[in-house]
């Protein structure tokens, strides 16, 4: 030790550090000491394992030097204690040995030694050894400070994951869920919510490896989804935005496999998309399994676009249920690494009550998996078809607000500029030509367009269920010349569907035009809608009350659209429609 530190009280010396000395021989530890001083050490001393073990535990010393040998307790069986006791902290312990055998030397690495000196060992030897221990435990020290950063941020993301993602999500307390994430953050993302019109689409996703690497996409894919779901958005065009999105912000090598349905609003019927993840199951209520639905499109964010296939329709019946589920359940491994697989999981499933299958499927999981560490993010969502799953009346009814209704002896006048008692706010009006309405459904823009203009909100729901019947109806019966009395039977109505995606490839020069028309009169508000379509028209009566070839289309129709307007006239040959409806 140098003058200046020898002439420093004691408590005023600034150490590099602690060193722990463990040896019976008291003149070991002194020229050990001497040596380690001179270093910047300060010196704590044990006489035997046992009484290493509790000045290590008092002392937290950085360094130990341990000696084979000694009464009471070996260094050997000290080591392996002291190691258990130092978590994840790095404390070196070179072995002090006058063995030159290399089995015992070996012994002393497996004890958890990190080095050894060969009794006498020279003071240039025991520098360079310990200058190296430093230099590792210093970088040990530096990654477990950048590894606890990490870990702080990854709780900090799994904490904005279920604020923002899962928060916002609808219907958990009627659906059986299973997350369990590989490590704090997941990469699977489960997403659900309703359309204007009570539809309720659930989605689940399983972004490419697992941890905060695996899900940096999940905040932009929740944020779309719910948008374009509000804004009553089909699924299939959800999913191309998700996956133009995803596309754009994800790296190359990172793509996001998808299962989606969507349930109809009153629980009888759904459509299903499988892009990706295993097989998604349709079960009735007798357990047995009425629809695979496997993997046939791409996951989403590989291609620039993905194909125009739309989702398989399929008709419910009450006590029906779907399952989907992400690939880290059926190749979880046991301690042998045999995978989980797909006949054990179905097996459990299917012997499962409804209400049981995610139970059941779990608790086996745990006991096949015995420990093992998981390897990949495990989520599952079991769906219960049921009354339970329609969508609330309050929130989604499809009741006209604040007015009685009418009927088409209005005394209100068209063009309603031309009435001196009629004050006109704003209008808007588009058309939509044949290329766009292959690919483009206008519902939502008229919803946003109306959002920019209005506070509509206690509206949105019916103007929705207007806007969709009148436009389907001016797409499916009047430009595509569609009989809605196909949809009679489930093979009618997959015929139907068929017909319509091919008339709607060979669409040239059609074209629907749409107007909207803000005003008030006698201090009321009301909006007309006005859709022209250039098809041949309806075939209607004269009395357009009886309009029967719209009132079955999909249980709506145009006896809908009269009960939520205040005004509703079809005009000329059938091909142009104009309603009314009361905001006031």
């Amino acid at each position: 030790m140098s003058n200046a530190v020898k002439n420093l009280p004691v408590d005023d010396v600034v150490f590099k550090g602690k060193a722990l000395i463990v040896d019976d021989e008291p003149t070991n530890r002194l020229i050990l000491q001497a040596h380690l001083s001179k270093q910047g050490y300060k010196i704590i001393s044990a006489v035997n394992g046992l009484e290493a073990i509790e000045k290590f535990t008092q002392e937290s010393p950085d360094i130990i030097f341990m000696d084979v040998m000694m009464p009471e307790m070996d260094g050997y069986e000290a080591t392996m204690q002291i190691k258990s006791l130092c978590g994840d902290r790095f404390v070196p312990v070179i072995f002090l040995t006058a063995i030159t055998n290399e089995d015992e030397l070996a012994k002393c690495v497996a004890a958890g030694g990190d080095d050894f000196l060969t009794k006498p060992f020279s003071h240039t030897l025991l520098k360079a050894k310990v200058d190296a221990l430093e230099r590792v435990r210093d970088l040990h020290r530096e990654v477990t400070k950048q590894n606890s950063q990490i870990l702080r941020d990854e709780e900090i993301a799994e904490q904005l994951f279920s604020d923002v993602v899962m928060a916002d999500n609808v219907e958990l307390d009627k659906l059986h869920v299973m997350l369990r994430p590989a490590v704090t953050f997941s990469g699977d993302i489960l997403m659900s919510a309703r359309s204007p019109s009570g539809e309720l689409y659930i989605i689940l996703g399983d972004f490419t490896g697992h941890g905060l690497v695996a899900a940096i996409g999940a905040l932009p894919t929740a944020e779309v989804f719910r948008a374009m779901t509000k804004k009553g958005f089909s699924l299939s065009k959800i999913l191309k935005e998700l996956n133009r999105k995803l596309e754009y912000l994800l790296p190359g090598d990172k793509f996001l496999a998808v299962g989606a349905i969507s349930i109809a609003a009153n629980v009888q019927s759904a459509k299903v998309w499988n892009g990706g993840i295993p097989s998604i199951l349709h079960l009735n209520s007798q357990h047995k399994i009425l629809n695979r639905f496997p993997a046939t499109h791409l996951a989403l964010g590989i291609l620039d676009e993905i194909d125009d296939e739309k989702p398989l329709h399929v008709d419910l019946n009450e006590g029906d249920t779907f399952v989907m589920y992400t690939d880290g359940v059926i190749e979880a491994c046991d301690t042998n690494k045999n995978m989980y697989g797909e006949e054990r999981f179905e097996r459990h499933l299917l012997n499962s009550a409804a209400d049981d299958i995610l139970i059941n499927v779990e608790k086996d999981l745990i006991n096949f998996t015995d420990g093992h560490v998981q390897d990949d993010d495990i989520s599952m969502v079991v769906i219960p078809c049921t009354r339970k799953l329609i969508a609330d009346e309050k929130e989604y009814s499809v009741k006209a607000i604040g007015h009685d209704n009418h009927d088409g002896n209005t005394i209100i006048h068209f063009p309603v500029s031309t009435d001196k008692n009629i004050s006109l706010e704003w209008q808007w009006e588009f058309n939509v030509h044949s290329a766009s309405l292959k690919k483009v459904d206008p519902v939502p823009v008229l919803l946003s367009q109306i959002q920019e203009l209005e506070g509509i909100h206690a509206h949105r729901q019916n103007l929705f269920l207007i806007f969709s019947e009148l436009f389907n109806n001016a797409l499916d019966h009047g430009v595509l010349e569609l009989d809605s009395k196909m949809k009679a039977d489930p093979d009618g109505f997959t015929e139907y569907i068929e017909q319509r995606e091919q008339r709607l490839d060979k669409l040239t020069d059609a074209k629907i035009e749409i107007s909207l028309e803000k005003f008030i009169f006698d201090n009321d508000e009301y909006l007309k809608i006005r859709m022209k379509d250039s098809g041949n028209g309806f075939v209607i009566d004269d009395d357009i009350q009886n309009l029967d070839i719209n009132s079955k289309l999909s249980g709506r129709g145009i006896n809908l659209v009269r009960e939520l307007c205040y005004y509703v006239e079809y005009k000329g040959k059938g091909n142009e429609v104009e309603v009314v409806y009361q905001f006031s």
